[in-house]
C-alpha cells in the first residue's frame, strides 16, 4: 500500500465538568463526547524519507507545529520504519474551534501510518502514542461515543447516541484553550453528575440526559466573547435544544428535532454571514471503516 485516505471526524462535548487543577499543570475533567459528520479528509502517501504537509487552509501550519507532522514523526521514530510520508489535509472542521480537529487529524495520521507501513499495532498502542501528543487525541480512537476522565487520556467506550441532527456554527474567531482554563473559577465539584449522565445515556434515557447537558467552560467563553454568547442565544431562539459551546469554543452546537429544521436554521445563519452546517452525530467512528 502506497497511499491511504481517511475520514477524520469532529467531536462535541455533551457534558464537560472541570474537577480541579492537577499537580502536572493539566486540569482533571469529566466529559461525554460524541462524534459528528463534520469531518476533515487526511490523505497519506508513502515517500522514501521526510514528512511534508499540504493543506488548502493557510491557517494550517505546514511544519513541525502541525500535530499531524508530530504524529507522523513520533510513529516513524517509535516503529523504526524506514521511510517518510506526504500528508494532505482537507479541512472542514473549524480550526481552534473546540471540536478537536487537530487532535482528530493526528489520530487519523497514526491510524493511517499503522496501515500504510503494515505495522499491525493494536489500537491500544496507538492510543498510548496519541496521549503523548495531546489530551484529546486518545478519544478519537473510540469506536462510537466516549466517557472521558483524567486530563482526557482515560477513555471509556460508550454506546453511540441515537443519530441526532445538529446545527454547528462558528462565529469566526479563535479561542486558545489555555486562556479559557486560566480564567476558570472552579466551584467545589465532583464527577457524580458526569457518572449520572453516563448512566442515563447507557440505559437509553437519552432525552433525560440531553436535558442535563452542561459545559463548565461555557461561562468563561460566553462572558469573554459576546459573539459566542449571541450565537448561542440565536440558536436557542431558532428552536435548538440543548445549545452548548463545544469544548473551549468558540464553536456552538444545537440539537435539532429534525433534518429539515436543522438545514433551514443552518442556511439562515449562513445567509447572515456565520459559518454553519447541518449534520448528524455519528454512530461509528469512520476510522474503523479503514481497517482495525
Amino acid at each position: 500500500m502506497k497511499q491511504i485516505t481517511l475520514t477524520s471526524p469532529s467531536k462535541i462535548n455533551l457534558f464537560l465538568e472541570v474537577l480541579g487543577r492537577r499537580d502536572d499543570g493539566y486540569h482533571e475533567i469529566c466529559s461525554i463526547v460524541v462524534l459528528t459528520e463534520l469531518c476533515d479528509t487526511i490523505t497519506l502517501e508513502r515517500r522514501t524519507s521526510g514528512i511534508t504537509i499540504r493543506a488548502g487552509d493557510p491557517k494550517v501550519p505546514s511544519g513541525p507545529d502541525n500535530l499531524c507532522y508530530r504524529a507522523a514523526d513520533l510513529l516513524l521514530r517509535h516503529s523504526g520504519a524506514h521511510g517518510g510520508v506526504n500528508i494532505r489535509i482537507e479541512k472542514h472542521i473549524p480550526i481552534a474551534g473546540g471540536m478537536g480537529g487537530g487532535s482528530s487529524n493526528a489520530a487519523a495520521t497514526l491510524w493511517g501510518l499503522n496501515l500504510l507501513y503494515d505495522l499491525g499495532w493494536p489500537r491500544e498502542e496507538l492510543i498510548c502514542l496519541g496521549s503523548a501528543l495531546g489530551s484529546d487525541v486518545p478519544l478519537f480512537f473510540c469506536r462510537e461515543a466516549a466517557f472521558i476522565r483524567g486530563r482526557g487520556e482515560r477513555v471509556e467506550e460508550m454506546a453511540a447516541l441515537t443519530p441526532r441532527w445538529l446545527v454547528i456554527a462558528n462565529p469566526g474567531i479563535e479561542i486558545p484553550t489555555p486562556s479559557v482554563y486560566r480564567r476558570l473559577r472552579l466551584p467545589l465539584t465532583s464527577d457524580k453528575t458526569g457518572i449520572t449522565m453516563h448512566d442515563l445515556f447507557e440505559s437509553g434515557q437519552e432525552a433525560a440526559a440531553l436535558s442535563h447537558c452542561f459545559n463548565r467552560l461555557e461561562d468563561v467563553v460566553l462572558e469573554a466573547y459576546p459573539s459566542v454568547a449571541n450565537l448561542k442565544q440565536r440558536l436557542l431562539l431558532l428552536g435548538a435544544s440543548p445549545v452548548l459551546v463545544s469544548g473551549s469554543g468558540p464553536t456552538v452546537f444545537g440539537v435539532m428535532r429534525e433534518a429539515e429544521m436543522a438545514k433551514r436554521v443552518a442556511a439562515s445563519l449562513v445567509e447572515s454571514g456565520i459559518a454553519a452546517v447541518a449534520c448528524r452525530t455519528l454512530e461509528r467512528n469512520p476510522l474503523f471503516m479503514t481497517g482495525e
